[in-house]
């Protein structure tokens, strides 16, 4: 079929006395997104008349046609800052004073004007080579401010305060060297670890926890597009961090999915607070379905199993979402041709070879849109919509071309398209020659500089050996694949861009990418802060006036701890057939496991083992202090897997930091504070990291999550996050030692395991009830670490009859959930006060155990805190001393509709 266009659309039929305005609000805030959709809205009599496919007008993309003399536009480098930085605010460049300076100085130097005029270039920097510049030095690809040297500095008041660490003031040359990296050399070092594979040098992190497999495992983030169009911000999320798997040594296949989204409340805006929302932004319901169809339907559609997530609710995630994406891969350890399939290569004269979809406007500026706040005028064009369909044919090609010799390097189009994947790889043989009038659109005119950054979606890019190529080609063209070859690699020292074979674009590549200033920054911190709230959320309740089932069904209805099963079961965990441990469990399958297990021998792993995947963050403990909110982060990860049969010495971590804006600046007043929670939250996880042994092997951070705009009565309005770490973990597990949270049978004795050291500093308690003596927190590491090895132990034994962490809500929460998985109940022995029933704390579990094992826990337990607490019942109630709530009033409760 010549000249075929397709479009999509939705007709909704809405009875009731509603006027045309009303209709339109509704269509707005709940049923189409106006950045990527067309609203018709018409009256019953002009719906029954209306033909709808006779002159259907299907939406198109019209350009201007590129002539040569127009290839491209030209920005004077002699011009002033100030012009040019608001050249940087048009054209959604992200470049601060001090970029520019330097963009500025390598433009008037006579070695660059010389080499322009050799190969027939302006003596001004094209839009072509500044497009290029600004993305590659944008936050999200360098990572400015964790490659920082900061100055740190903590005020008086925190010498007094006993509870937390002093950090002093002290200089840091670069958070990322000194803390993420620095922490997994010295436990590399101290332990002698053979198991790391390949850490912070690839696309994801790769450890050996099989002799015949290497497992890949990357986390991402997709915040700034979610809050736009969260469908299509989402479903391009899964499927990049998808390709960031594709994409790590010379081909990973991915197994598993996982994601953690941070919103505000669904059920927002409250009553009477509708005027206190931000505007220009969708309501945290729409936000919620978006994404989660966004990540569901970019897993399912791919045939890769969403094993392992969770939700977290805040009031200041209203006015930017966190969209937390993550993969699991699998790779075999050598080829066939028996080349190490870790191993990246490029020499000069091999070809740049793209394969994928074919680009749009979708995508432009995605690098360093992220690297900005969000405000009502934030671009549509850096929201892609993804093609799930076409990356699964992309996957299967490349793993099938892979498995032939076919290519020597690969890497995703990511933040940037063509500038990130082929800049990044020209550093491997220091060049690269590329036309862009080769690549596939997906309409006319598209101009260089917009075909150059673009990251329209399910787009790899291959260095190919020419005698190669040929058979590239026939087996794209088997699997339904474009496959275009764009040029070759060289040893020029530069980036060389061209449009049908004219020049567009030259960049020297240390320049690029090696000469950039580092940032010097402030950093303080004065102690804990109390919440400044920009909306009256619910107001906190007395606990003194409910009894401790009436606290606990407050609890369990709490969004946060709240059953998310509804949601869970649209992802497609089953498929591939190597899901052990999944989301849900028990005869009810309605009980919540802690972590996610992959069995590995359906993938041709060795028959026992599999690997599990856990994460944990604690984001309000941030105003606390960030120190404590990494360690309690690291912990419930930790927690996690554990639970689920995994060896803590066989068990990496991934970080991954979203930070409201930590530069200090007219806009940001505060900036050196959060700067220095910031460096706070990197010492705490350093240290955690360091007494745990768990080294971090990828991870990434993501700035400036905030929201300047205003609210719905047109008055300024500044919404920054939580300071947010999320921390996910990868275990080794043994089949054997698989177990689940459901207690088992009637009569086990149930046990409290873990240091009891709680607090209500940043629990789900102090959120809806008044507390007034919040206590401090403490992680205790030493006595965590023997414990965590100590509950392997016992699973190896067999003598846990179910495990489960204590995490939202505290113990009694805990009870409940493991109660459900297979119908029963419990008769508990302990204090009724709020402290020992909902507190929480790291290093805690709950456990069942038969009587008739009692005498051998009780022997492996003698020099650690535990206590028994109660056992399993079928009564149909829990039971704390004379008083009982049925179990149907709470499962009621914890199975609300959220």
């Amino acid at each position: 079929i010549k000249d075929l266009r397709v479009a999509t659309g939705r007709l909704w039929l809405i009875d009731g006395l509603l006027g045309r305005t009303e209709v339109e609000q509704m269509a707005l805030s709940l049923l189409a997104n106006d950045l990527i959709q067309h609203v018709d809205i018409r009256d019953w009599n002009e719906t029954i008349s209306w033909n709808r496919f006779v002159d259907v007008q299907l939406p198109t993309v019209s350009l201007d046609a590129l002539e040569n003399g127009t290839l491209y536009s030209t920005y004077n480098h002699k011009t002033s800052i100030e012009e040019w930085m608001g050249w940087s605010r048009s054209q959604c460049w992200a470049l601060n004073n001090d970029e520019i300076i330097h963009l500025r100085q390598e433009y008037a130097s006579d070695s660059v004007q010389h080499h322009r005029l050799a190969v027939g270039l302006p003596s001004e920097p094209t839009d072509v080579e500044v497009e290029i510049i600004a993305q590659s030095w944008s936050e999200h690809c360098k990572h400015k401010i964790f490659a920082a040297q900061i100055e740190y500095t903590e005020g008086e008041r925190v010498n007094t305060l006993t509870a937390h660490r002093s950090m002093g003031s002290k200089n840091i040359n670069s958070l990322f060297q000194t803390y993420i990296r620095g922490s997994t050399l010295e436990i590399e070092k101290q332990r002698e670890l053979s198991w790391l594979r390949s850490v912070f040098d690839d696309n994801a992190g790769v450890v050996a926890f099989d002799d015949k497999l290497d497992v890949s495992i990357k986390v991402e983030t997709h915040n700034s597009p979610s809050a736009l169009d969260p469908y299509g911000g989402a479903i391009t999320g899964i499927l990049g961090v998808n390709r960031d798997i594709l994409g790590v040594g010379l081909g990973s296949k991915p197994i598993g999915n996982m994601d953690v989204f941070c919103f505000a409340d669904p059920s927002w805006p409250l009553d009477g607070c509708v005027d206190d929302m931000p505007v220009g932004l969708k309501s945290p319901r729409r936000i919620l379905e978006g994404v989660h169809k966004g990540v569901k339907d970019g897993g399912n559609m791919s045939g890769i199993p969403t094993v392992n997530g969770a939700m977290f609710f805040d009031q200041d995630y209203a006015g930017k979402p966190l969209v937390f994406v993550g993969t699991i891969g699998i790779m075999p350890k050598r080829l066939g041709n028996g080349r190490e399939c870790i191993e990246n290569s490029i020499v000069a004269g091999h070809r740049i070879v793209m394969v994928g979809g074919a680009i749009g406007a979708d995508g432009i500026h995605g690098a360093t849109f992220s690297s900005l706040a969000l405000d009502e005028n934030s671009p549509s064009t850096a929201v892609q919509i993804g093609d799930a369909i076409t990356q699964k044919r992309v996957t299967d090609f490349l793993l099938e071309a892979r498995d032939g010799g076919l290519f020597t390097c690969i890497t995703d189009n990511g933040a940037g398209g063509l500038s990130s994947s082929v800049g990044e790889m020209a550093t491997l043989c220091n060049g690269a020659r590329l036309d862009l009038a080769q690549a596939p659109t997906k309409y006319s005119n598209l101009k260089p500089w917009e075909l150059m950054v673009s990251e329209s979606q399910e787009r790899m890019t291959l260095a190919v050996e020419p005698l190669r190529i040929d058979g590239l080609f026939r087996l794209a063209e088997k699997h339904g694949v474009v496959a275009t070859d764009m040029g070759f690699f060289t040893d020029s020292g530069y980036l060389e861009v061209f449009y049908a074979e004219r020049c567009v674009g030259c960049l020297d590549l240390h320049f690029l990418h090696d000469s950039l200033p580092q940032m010097h920054l402030k950093a303080r911190w004065n102690g804990p802060q109390t919440r400044d709230s920009w909306i009256e959320s619910t107001l906190k309740q007395d606990p003194s006036v409910f009894s401790w089932s009436e606290k606990l069904q407050v609890l369990l209805s709490a969004p946060n701890v709240v059953s998310k099963e509804r949601w869970v079961r649209q992802y497609d965990h089953e498929v591939q057939s190597a899901t052990i441990g999944k989301p849900f469990g028990g005869s009810t399958q309605k009980g919540p496991n802690d972590a996610g297990v992959l069995w590995l021998y359906p993938h041709g792993g060795d028959q026992s083992n599999a690997v599990a995947v856990g994460c944990g963050l604690a984001p309000r403990l941030s105003l606390y202090d960030p120190y404590c909110m990494a360690q309690m982060a690291l912990d419930e990860a930790i927690r996690n897997i554990v639970a689920n049969g995994a060896d803590i010495d066989q068990t990496c971590v991934l970080d991954n930091f979203c930070w409201p804006d930590p530069i200090l600046s007219e806009t940001v007043p505060d900036g050196d504070l959060k700067l220095g929670q910031l460096v706070r939250c990197c010492e705490g996880l350093y240290d955690i990291c360091l007494a745990y042994g768990v080294p971090l092997v990828s991870g990434k951070d993501s700035m400036k999550n905030d929201f300047r705009g205003v609210n719905g009565r047109g008055e300024p309005l500044t919404i920054s996050i939580l300071p947010t770490l999320l921390v996910t973990a990868l275990g080794k597990v043994s089949v054997e030692c698989l177990q689940n949270t459901a207690f088992k049978q009637v009569g086990d004795t149930i046990l409290r395991l873990g240091m009891h050291k709680t607090s209500f500093r940043g629990s789900e308690f102090a959120e809806w009830f008044i507390v007034h003596e919040q206590g401090e927190v403490k992680v205790c590491l030493e006595e965590n670490l023997r414990l965590y090895r100590l509950i392997r132990q016992m699973l190896q034994q067999g003598l846990l009859q179910s495990i489960h962490d204590i995490s939202d809500g505290g113990l009694l929460c805990a009870i409940v959930e493991s109660c459900i998985g297979n119908a029963f109940s419990a008769k508990l022995c302990v204090d009724t006060d709020d402290k020992t029933l909902f507190a929480e704390g790291a290093g805690q579990f709950v456990v069942s155990v038969n009587p008739k094992d009692m005498e051998k826990m009780a022997d492996l337990l003698k020099e650690l805190d535990w206590s028994e607490i109660g056992h399993v019942t079928n009564t149909g109630s829990v039971d704390i001393q004379d008083a009982k709530i049925s179990m149907s009033i709470l499962k009621a409760a914890w199975t609300r509709r959220l």
